[in-house]
């Protein structure tokens, strides 16, 4: 399989709504037309290549219900041909890779949370699923209450394969996602809530619509499990937030629909949010700019360029506070915030401390982490030559200590004191 063997290509009328309807491309309807034919016969597009943002708008305007998102991507990956180690690095499964570099950085607590999680939970109602990005909060999460009652479940080894999804390697995803489901395959739940926005799309979506399998239970998002909860009676406003804010959605907002959006301004609003609304949004909204650096990692060119078009429309809307649920796009616009004034806010932790949560470990308080781990790497990643094909994952579980303490923490009257404290055995 490759990306675009998701849709029959033979349904295609040429009519050029994916690519007419785009708010950065623009294109005029014989252009389109003739860019889009030309994808399908692997022929070059090179204003499609030089400015697409490898977002998912398109694929909401085509009215025979085809992915044009999935063949630029292909298309534009047959052209390039490599992948550089940057990009490379930000792969989960990959021998050097940035989520296992930070994780190696979290403190022995914290450690000890993703061990338990690692196991498979016993049978029950629902689970609630982290990824990478939910790892890295997993003191806030595993000491939640409104979360209490979930039990937490996110093997070290699984992945919803977002990264190598976006960045351009099929290979390195179908590689990912196999592994994952293998773990999956242990559970007996009948929903899972997943914590990451992008998680629940790519669980929820693109693994039935473009990968071909479907789950046998229900994923459901953080946002939708929220809101339900509060419809319930369980839970409620606490600390509202006393804030307005502009809504920076993800690029796969337009994936999950209307009714998704529509979540999350129901919950922002009942947590004490105004919500205003950018020029662009919805199935129209705008980039963060992340993976425009598969057009070139010249960051000025690529990520820079499309977040100025983001920070001129939350200029315009008359706030400098930002709404995001995405941590991706978090992280990605926390490397340039301050320099436009503006004031980031990630939901998913604002959300729960509405509600009634304690956020001890904000994810904005993991950038220097992020930034010690580029630096770091950046030797490796700047000289090592692009990769034209990735090293394979391996299926499998991988070796239960996946996450090392620190070799000053083995001492055994320390083991014994967190044992005390979290309630949890350890094996020496």
């Amino acid at each position: 399989m490759s990306y675009m063997d998701c849709s029959d290509w033979s349904k295609c009328t040429l009519c050029g709504e994916c690519l007419t309807r785009c708010p950065v491309l623009k294109m005029d309807k014989p252009a389109a037309a003739t860019a889009i034919e030309n994808l399908i016969a692997g022929k070059p597009a090179p204003e499609v290549f030089e400015k697409c943002t490898f977002c998912f708008n398109c694929n909401s305007y085509c009215p025979e219900g085809l992915r044009p998102h999935e063949l630029i991507l292909d298309r534009f990956m047959q052209q390039r041909k490599k992948i550089p180690q940057t990009l490379q690095y930000l792969m989960n499964g990959q021998p050097i890779a940035l989520f296992s570099d930070l994780y190696e950085r979290l403190d022995f607590h914290e450690k000890t949370i993703l061990e338990r999680w690692s196991q498979t939970p016993p049978p029950s109602e629902e689970i609630m699923y982290m990824g990478c990005i939910g790892r890295l909060s997993c003191y806030d999460i595993e000491n939640s209450q409104i979360l209490k009652d979930l039990p937490k479940y996110s093997p070290p080894e699984t992945c919803c394969g977002e990264l190598a999804y976006r960045l351009g390697s099929w290979q390195a995803y179908s590689d990912t996602i196999e592994r994952t489901l293998s773990r999956f395959a242990e559970l007996d739940i009948k929903r899972m809530v997943c914590y990451c926005g992008s998680c629940y799309n790519y669980l929820s979506n693109i693994l039935p619509n473009v990968y071909g399998v479907e789950l046998p239970f229900e994923v459901i998002s953080l946002y939708d499990w929220l809101l339900q909860r509060l419809e319930k009676g369980l839970i409620r406003c606490e600390k509202p937030l006393q804030l307005k804010a502009a809504i920076h959605e993800s690029c796969y907002v337009s994936e999950l629909g209307p009714q998704f959006a529509a979540t999350l301004r129901k919950l922002y609003r009942a947590a004490g949010m105004q919500c205003v609304e950018l020029e662009h949004h919805g199935e129209n909204n705008l980039s963060c700019g992340a993976v425009s650096a598969l057009r070139t990692i010249y960051l000025p060119d690529s990520i820079l360029k499309e977040q100025i078009k983001k920070y001129r429309e939350v200029s315009a809307s008359g706030t400098r506070h930002m709404a995001l649920n995405c941590p991706g796009c978090f992280i990605t616009l926390g490397f340039s915030n301050f320099m436009f004034g503006k004031k980031l806010h990630y939901m998913p932790e604002e959300l729960l401390s509405a509600f009634g949560d304690t956020i001890t470990k904000p994810l904005r308080s993991r950038m220097p982490q992020i930034i010690k781990s580029f630096v770091h790497r950046f030797p490796h990643l700047a000289t090592a030559p692009a990769a034209t094909e990735l090293p394979r994952i391996q299926p499998g579980r991988r070796p239960e200590q996946v996450y090392r303490l620190n070799q000053a923490m083995q001492d055994k009257p320390f083991l014994r004191k967190v044992e005390k404290e979290t309630g949890t055995e350890l094996q020496d």
